[in-house]
């Protein structure tokens, strides 16, 4: 019989070998199976770590580094430019006299802008000065600003047609960027109401100051460089690339039907649709609203438009502006031998001096004018 003491001994020796040996050898430090399964045996013991579970602290997530950015990137389309519509005044005309309001407030700024020759101080329009200076003038601006824009249209009016007739013959041009030229009331081939003072002012020096101030008052300053050069202003040729096309009233004397010949050009003559249109046909070309569809309609398609006057349009329009042509070449033969007879009248030895005190007064009248 075995004795109790061996027992004791046995029981106690395999009880320590359960709590020391058992657990070394099967804790290798991963987390315990589920029930029924087990973990393949390792072939190097992992090592017991001697931090409390309060210590043990988890690796950080990986994070992607800042400067990374992702590959690839949302595809935008790129903002749609918008067109230049640039406004070229007439003779004695200024930036801010408003006299393209009208046209203006037709075009959709969301498409366009809408600027005036001479509203920049580094491109100055003086509309007394010479033209072909003001044609460099027109040349560099657009130059400068084009490749701002997806194209350039640009309207005149009176002289500021023949401005862009001289910058095109310079060498403005479609690749330039420039797309549309409408002319409002241009005098192409030159204007009689610029012949005769340019022709007649010289020869009557000493009572020109009379009827200078008579023009300063009236209308415009009859001596000018632009009066000489409008005087001796030709047509050019039609310019490849860029949509051309001529409107005016046929009430406009003062640019008539003469002056306003600009062959190969597609002309638009219009009837008056106001009072205003009636008597002054040629301001009232910048508001006349079949000439305003004209402008928009051009600019908008790049086209020459379909003529879409009424037959009665087309039929009187042209005999209209014949008569009105006629009615006002005699007025400018008055005024002109009127200046004449008051030249010749100073040789009458009692009017010398009243005319020559009227004079040298009006030549002080016309300076604090502004010319």
């Amino acid at each position: 019989m075995i004795p109790v003491a061996v027992i004791r001994a046995s029981v106690i020796a395999l009880a320590l070998l359960s709590a020391w040996g058992i657990p070394a050898s099967a804790d290798d430090g991963r987390p315990p199976a589920p029930n029924g399964t087990g973990h393949p045996p390792t072939s190097s013991p992992i090592p017991l770590t001697e931090l409390r579970p309060s210590e043990i602290r988890s690796a950080p997530l990986p994070t992607l580094a800042p400067e990374y950015a992702p590959l690839f990137e949302p595809v935008r389309a790129p903002a749609r430019k918008k067109e230049l519509v640039l406004f070229v005044g007439g003779y004695g005309s200024t930036a801010s006299d408003g006299a393209f309001d009208e046209l203006q407030a037709r075009f959709p700024p969301d498409s366009y802008d809408v600027r005036r020759l001479g509203d920049d101080q580094k491109f100055p329009y003086d509309t007394y000065g010479s033209i072909d200076a003001n044609a460099r003038v027109l040349t560099d601006q657009v130059r400068k600003i084009s490749a701002d824009y997806s194209g350039v249209d640009i309207v005149s009016h009176s002289m500021g047609g023949v401005v862009v007739d001289r910058a095109i013959a310079g060498g403005l041009s479609s690749g330039d960027g420039l797309r549309t030229y409408v002319a409002i009331a241009s005098p192409h081939s030159g204007a009689d109401f610029a012949r005769a003072p340019a022709w007649v002012l010289p020869i009557i020096g000493p009572v020109k100051e009379i009827v200078r101030a008579g023009g300063v008052v009236v209308a415009r300053d009859p001596q000018s460089e632009a009066i000489n050069d409008l005087a001796t202003a030709r047509p050019i040729p039609p310019p490849a690339g860029i949509v051309r096309v001529d409107a005016s009233l046929a009430t406009d004397g003062f640019v008539n039907e003469f002056d306003a010949r600009d062959p190969g050009v597609p002309q638009r003559l219009f009837l008056p649709a106001t009072p205003r249109e009636l008597f002054d046909g040629h301001g009232g070309s910048l508001v006349n609203r079949q000439i305003a569809d004209l402008v928009v309609e051009t600019v908008r398609t790049h086209q020459v438009p379909p003529d879409r006057r009424d037959p009665i349009t087309q039929l009187v329009a042209p005999i209209l502006w014949d008569e009105e042509t006629r009615v006002w070449r005699r007025v400018l033969l008055v005024i002109t031998l009127a200046a004449v007879c008051l030249y010749a009248a100073r040789f009458i030895p009692f009017c010398r001096g009243p005319i020559d005190r009227i004079n040298a007064w009006c030549g002080r009248l016309v300076r604090a004018l502004g010319r």
